[in-house]
Parts: structure tokens; C-alpha cells; sequence
């Protein structure tokens, strides 16, 4: 087996570990290694697969980003080059969304090619999950948005893979298509339906979960907190406090009912709950089904 291979294979058992709590945010909520294993497969087409320290940094390109693992820790178990072309498309989490944007734009031309070719790929993959599994509440305007920002993105950067940057532009043009007319889109000759979490379900029953991911003690202001901000949207609901098991320990959470026609009025009370309490997500239930909803919902 050849020492490429051995190195990957390494690396996919690393990714799946690091990412192992995490999904996309789209309806489908597709295991986030999906996302990964996407990105790698498409710089290893794009380049002819032989460089495999660039496939190793395509499929661990958010893991200093999205999880604890630092550059270092990085560096010293998959070198100095797979560590900074990751780190070069690692965002600062700190910054607000839109400084993060301008920033990310503004760097692109400035990134060695082989991490603008990792980035184009991200790209890639994030726009097929627009299309076919936005997050929820995303109406088309807003996907339309985010369409044009990658746009501007991979025009700020072009020249590393003419492969890729061909493959992008194709991927924005079937993307745009589908999202005007909220259809399917092609991906590898294959038509991938659109999937939404619905919209209109009658007087439907929404479960609000509030998932204390600091695992600190509930208090009653933390009751009184959940109850105001839920009445500046809605006229009753049911709250109360819960044990759940998440991440395999065990915390208290905040739970919520709420009758509404409107999901999507129940996914924006549950964005204003990520930023009240500072939670990267709040999960919502209706009819049997889960989805995540985050306040930093870009993809």
C-alpha cells in the first residue's frame, strides 16, 4: 500500500473522529464528514489525485476551524504544509459574519494555489447544499445572495486549477437554475431533488429544544429568559426544564412547545435563542422530524 494511501486513510479515521457530532445545516442534515469526503474527491479529480499531502488538507480543512484541534496539533501530526494550507482557509470565528466575508474575499488572491484550489472545491460542495438542502429559512433571495458571494469569492482568486474554476462556474450556473425554479440539480450526471423542511403543516405542534451545550446548571432566570423571548413571537407556549444525554453526557436543557402555522417563524425564534444563549445551535422538532438551526447559518 502505498504511502499516499496510508496517509489519507489516516487522515479520513481523524476527520470522522474530530467531526463526529457535527452535520451540515441544511434539511437533510447530512453527517458532516459527507461535506468532507465531497471536497476531497473533488481536488483529487481536479489535480490527478498524486498530491497527497493537498488531498489530506482537503479533507481536514475545517478541523482547526470547527473543532478544538489547533494548528499545531495539526502541524505535528500531518506536517507543516497540510497544516497552513488549512489555516489559510481558516476563518477567525471571533470576527462578526460579515467582517469575516470581506476578509475572506479580500485574502483570496493572496492564498498559496494549492489552498485556493481546496477553497474552490468547499465552494463547490457548499453551493450543491444550497441548492439541493438549505438551511432552514432560507428563501431564494438569500440563496441567491450567497450564490453571488461565492461568486465574487472564487473571481478574487482564479488562476490556481483551471479544472476546478471551470467546474465552479458550471456548478453556479446549474445552482442558479434550481434555486429560481426549485428544482433539482445536476450533480455527476445524477438530478439531486431539492429538500426542504416544510413550511406549511397545519396547526402543527413545534418542539424547541435549548441544548445548554455548556452543560452548566439551569436556573429559574434562565426560564424567565426562554418565556420573554418567546412571547415577543408567539402568544403561548409550553415551557419546561428536562434531562438530555448529548455529546454521551448527561446536562439539563430547556425545552419549549409551541403550536404555529408558521415553521418559519419557529426557526427565527430559534436563531434570536442561539444569540440570547449563546448557543451554537437550537435544535426544533415538528411532526417526528428534527433539524438543527444555527445562528451562524452560512453554509
Amino acid at each position: 500500500m502505498s504511502t499516499n494511501v496510508l496517509g489519507l486513510t489516516r487522515a479520513l479515521v481523524y476527520a470522522a473522529e474530530a467531526h463526529a457530532n457535527q452535520r451540515r445545516k441544511g434539511a437533510a442534515q447530512e453527517p458532516y464528514i459527507n461535506h468532507l469526503i465531497e471536497v476531497l474527491d473533488l481536488v483529487a479529480r481536479a489535480t490527478g489525485g498524486e498530491d497527497g499531502e493537498l488531498l489530506i488538507a482537503a479533507l481536514l480543512h475545517d478541523v482547526v476551524e470547527d473543532t478544538p484541534i489547533s494548528a499545531e496539533e495539526l502541524a505535528a501530526t500531518f506536517g507543516a504544509r497540510v497544516a497552513r494550507i488549512v489555516i489559510e482557509n481558516s476563518d477567525d470565528m471571533t470576527l462578526p459574519k460579515d467582517e469575516r466575508r470581506r476578509q475572506r474575499i479580500a485574502a483570496m488572491a493572496h492564498k498559496s494555489p494549492e489552498a485556493r484550489i481546496v477553497k474552490t472545491a468547499d465552494v463547490i460542495s457548499n453551493l450543491r447544499a444550497i441548492a439541493v438542502s438549505p438551511p432552514a429559512g432560507w428563501a431564494m433571495d438569500r440563496r441567491l445572495g450567497y450564490l453571488e458571494g461565492c461568486r465574487q469569492l472564487i473571481d478574487a482568486g482564479r488562476g490556481a486549477n483551471a479544472v476546478i474554476e471551470t467546474l465552479f462556474d458550471q456548478t453556479a450556473a446549474d445552482a442558479e437554475r434550481a434555486i429560481r425554479a426549485d428544482a433539482a440539480l445536476e450533480v455527476d450526471g445524477a438530478e439531486v431533488i431539492a429538500r426542504h423542511l416544510d413550511s406549511v403543516i397545519g396547526q402543527a405542534v413545534h418542539l424547541v429544544y435549548l441544548p445548554n451545550t455548556s452543560k452548566r446548571a439551569i436556573t429559574d432566570a434562565d426560564m424567565d429568559r426562554l418565556c420573554e423571548t418567546i412571547s415577543r413571537s408567539f402568544p403561548s407556549a409550553t415551557v419546561q426544564h428536562a434531562d438530555a444525554v448529548f455529546d454521551g453526557s448527561r446536562r439539563q436543557i430547556l425545552l419549549a412547545r409551541i403550536r404555529s402555522d408558521s415553521t418559519d417563524a419557529v426557526v427565527a425564534l430559534a436563531q434570536r435563542l442561539c444569540i440570547v444563549f449563546d448557543q451554537r445551535f437550537v435544535g426544533i422538532e415538528v411532526s417526528g422530524r428534527y433539524i438543527r438551526v444555527y445562528a451562524d447559518d452560512t453554509g
